[in-house]
């Protein structure tokens, strides 16, 4: 295969020469010792980078990966971060957007609420059933 690949690149001399005259090496960014708070702190484009890169390398043999890589993607795929934190977590709120923040604020606002009003109206519940248990008690008193 390699000799395949040799053989066409030498039947085009142009190709050839400029992929052993460049010089740009791509450096991926610092991916070591990847936990919850280091991802979090890091920026969006460096962590979508991060994710691109480990994509790339996933796509071939994983064998060929270093561990601290194969570590790296396993925290990327399985880490306690986003949809796997704990709810609650500044973890999973770091995940969330503005407008998914105040949807959750609304939401909350209404359910505690409707358990405020519930709890008011079983109360108001309870004090007429009292007051209908004595008009009984009141219209007859023999039995």
């Amino acid at each position: 295969m390699l000799a395949r690949s040799v053989s066409r690149s030498l039947a085009h001399p142009v190709l050839f020469m400029s992929r052993l005259s460049s010089s740009a090496v791509y450096t991926p960014p610092k991916y070591d010792e990847l936990d919850t708070n280091t991802w979090l702190k890091i920026e969006k484009e460096t962590r979508e980078e991060i994710l691109e890169y480990l994509d790339w390398k996933m796509e071939s043999n994983w064998s060929l990966m270093t561990p601290r890589e194969q570590r790296a993607a396993y925290f990327v795929s399985y880490g306690d971060y986003g949809p796997r934190a704990k709810p609650g977590s500044k973890a999973a709120q770091m995940q969330m957007s503005g407008a998914e923040l105040i949807l959750r604020g609304i939401f909350s606002t209404v359910l505690f609420t409707a358990v405020a009003i519930s709890v008011l109206n079983y109360g108001k519940d309870r004090k007429v059933m009292e007051n209908l248990d004595k008009l009984k008690e009141s219209a007859n008193p023999g039995s």
